[in-house]
């Protein structure tokens, strides 16, 4: 119950601050438009006049959607780099606000006050989502398949892998003190290995094997059968089952990871060090 006010009480804090100032929700609305305008239009330019390059690019994607499907892959890359942003650099801003080590002497567990902070990141990824798919439909025209509740599934399936990552992000950016280059790493990796604007069977076999060990590589193709390539739960089985298997076992690492660090914290008092 103690842990429950705590997430309940930061959670609280949190979004008191998110919709004090709103002017963040322009980003809501224009980010799901340009940026997987940039891939939809380099598609086409480099498909040529006759447009045979989007031909083949349909035969090994499986469907002629080719803006759903980046669309798509392009969706649940910026949720998750919402919460890499956001949940993962939570401990290091509050660090810098000055409020991480008044809240670290306080008698609750610790990983209650990273659950908190999570809700914000839960949060803004849904409105992303939300508003992606509705723009997606009214100003690109992409046709979803699928029904609600195969679609809520889908996200929920892709939560404990995105948050096992915020996990370990927040863990080891509270050790090294340093947010760009972790992200800007992590992200770029997925960006290339989890094929969000293309099948991930075009890369090499040594990368495809690295692709199979993300979680959000099967999410992404999970989320593509559902709302473009029409196909049930259970048409896209194996890679729910993969994705949630391995967003869990990220999610206990990153639990693994929070607690060596909170240790470590403790025994150097390095909370107070910029």
């Amino acid at each position: 119950m103690q842990s429950l006010r705590v997430i309940l009480a930061v959670a609280k804090k949190d979004l008191s601050t998110l919709f004090r100032y709103p002017t963040w929700f322009i980003s809501v609305i224009i980010w799901p438009l340009i940026f997987p305008l940039l891939y939809i239009l380099t598609s086409f330019a480099y498909a040529g006049p006759d447009r045979k390059g989007l031909i083949v690019f349909q035969k090994v994607a499986g469907t002629e959607n080719i803006m759903g499907y980046i669309v798509i892959g392009t969706m649940v890359w910026m949720a998750v780099n919402i919460t890499m942003w956001n949940y993962g650099g939570y401990l290091r801003e509050e660090q810098l606000r000055g409020t991480l080590e008044s809240n670290w002497l306080c008698p609750v567990n610790k990983f209650s006050i990273l659950l908190g902070a999570g809700i914000i990141s839960m949060v803004l990824s849904i409105m992303f989502s939300v508003i992606g798919i509705i723009e997606y439909r009214l100003i690109y025209g992409i046709k979803f398949t699928g029904n609600l509740i195969d679609w809520i599934v889908v996200f929920l399936i892709l939560f404990p892998g995105v948050y096992g990552l915020g996990m370990i992000f927040a863990s080891l950016i509270l050790w090294a003190k340093e947010v760009n280059a972790a992200v800007n790493v992590a992200r770029g990796i997925m960006m290339i290995l989890c094929g969000i604007t293309y099948p991930i069977y075009i890369m090499p076999n040594w990368m495809q094997a690295l692709a199979k060990f993300l979680p959000f590589t099967f999410g992404i193709q999970a989320a593509r059968d559902i709302l473009i390539m029409d196909k049930t739960l259970l048409e896209t089985a194996y890679n729910l089952i993969l994705c949630s298997g391995e967003g869990i076992i990220f999610l206990a690492l990153g639990m693994l990871i929070f607690k060596l660090v909170e240790k470590r914290v403790k025994i150097s008092g390095s909370l107070e060090r910029f």
